[in-house]
């Protein structure tokens, strides 16, 4: 699969939302500078992660659609799905993990629990009543990959066979139907019912728009246009104070995302660059590593805060606060990318096929080429 700049570049801007709305929450905390006003701008940045599950879709389908019913490709998509999740999750999860249990003023922050620690290293769902308020007591944004984790299973199931794929499906939407019309279910079984699941059908269904040959596209970037305008006008109203439902500003936002998606692949298949600035592209690059660290960052930076005193300084401290904290987030951020994730995903990404000895190296060369165009 080819790589989309745009696509990149989006996500990138996404998670820097993400980061804008956890940056206010805290500095509005009343432990930390007590402003409300900082809380209000990026309030819409929680809904960021709309775009990432409509993404998700998109990509594992573009991805890996060819693999469907072939169940000898099962372990090599568990693998590379487990190798772009969980190693560089539990690299960010222990440090803070060990920080919580060793800091008597964060210990609260960590589980003691055995179970709930191993089911939170495996990111398995959980209830989010008794784990956190997220599902996820020790890394709070790890509950959105707990759902990218049950989608890559469903995905599985297609690959092992698509109509026990398809009969998974059905059962979710069953859940799904029964939870909005006839009686909301239980944990774990509403895990599986919540609008998210939507979302990453929106994205199988972008992608199968992109991939259809029935399907013209004459003005690509205006899909991408009406998608911004859509995500910003939902924005402002979630800043003004929404009267809509919870359920209905993730479906909304969920369609604003599929059509900035399809408007920005469509424009780069047909040879338009859009968003190609190398900056966004090393965000975007960076991004998953963005997500996991900048939370347990900024509670970092806002007791340095408080420790030389820029809360002293009202809003004027609160304002330097926020973009010192903010640039610190994506720097670091970069600089773990580039140090940590991309050279241990490179370790398994560099491996070289063995010449046997029936082939040449034209023919390991061609093989190389078709894996690339596979993946």
């Amino acid at each position: 699969m080819r790589k989309y700049q745009s696509l990149q570049a989006s996500r990138g801007i996404a998670a820097s939302l993400v980061v804008l709305y956890h940056l206010g929450k805290s500095l509005a905390a009343e432990k930390y500078f007590a402003i409300d006003a900082f809380s209000i701008p990026f309030s819409f940045g929680r809904y960021s992660v709309e775009f990432f599950f409509v993404l998700s879709g998109f990509i594992i389908w573009l991805a890996h659609r060819q693999e469907i019913s072939q169940p000898a490709r099962l372990m090599n998509y568990l693998k590379k799905r487990f190798v772009r999740v969980y190693p560089i999750y539990w690299i960010v999860f222990v440090p803070v993990f060990i920080i919580g249990l060793a800091v008597p003023a964060l210990r609260n922050g960590v589980p003691d629990d055995l179970l709930l620690i191993a089911k939170s290293l495996l990111l398995i769902p959980m209830d989010k009543m008794v784990a956190g308020g997220t599902g996820s007591p020790v890394l709070i944004v790890a509950w959105t990959l707990q759902y990218e984790i049950v989608f890559y299973l469903f995905f599985a199931a297609l690959i092992v066979n698509r109509w026990l794929g398809v009969g998974l499906a059905g059962l979710i939407s069953w859940l799904y139907f029964h939870n909005a019309v006839i009686s909301p279910l239980a944990f774990p079984l509403s895990f599986l019912a919540k609008d998210y699941v939507l979302l990453f059908a929106m994205g199988i269904s972008v992608a199968l728009l992109c991939n259809s040959d029935k399907f013209k596209v004459r003005n690509p970037m205006l899909y991408a246009i009406v998608g911004t305008v859509m995500f910003a006008l939902i924005s402002l109203d979630v800043v003004l104070g929404s009267n809509l439902l919870a359920n209905q500003i993730i479906i909304l936002y969920g369609v604003a995302s599929s059509s900035i998606i399809f408007g920005l692949v469509n424009a780069e298949n047909a040879g338009q660059t859009v968003l190609g600035n190398k900056w966004l592209q090393t965000l975007g690059d960076a991004s998953y590593s963005l997500y996991l660290i900048h939370f347990p960052l900024i509670s970092l930076l806002c007791k340095i805060s408080l420790f030389i005193g820029l809360n002293r300084l009202g809003f004027v401290g609160a304002l330097i606060a926020n973009v010192v904290m903010f640039s610190t987030c994506v720097a670091v951020s970069i600089a773990f990318h580039l140090w940590v994730e991309k050279p241990f995903l490179g370790m398994f990404r560099s491996r070289k096929p063995a010449v046997t000895p029936q082939e040449t190296p034209a023919k390991v060369q061609k093989k190389r080429v078709v894996g690339v165009l596979r993946r």
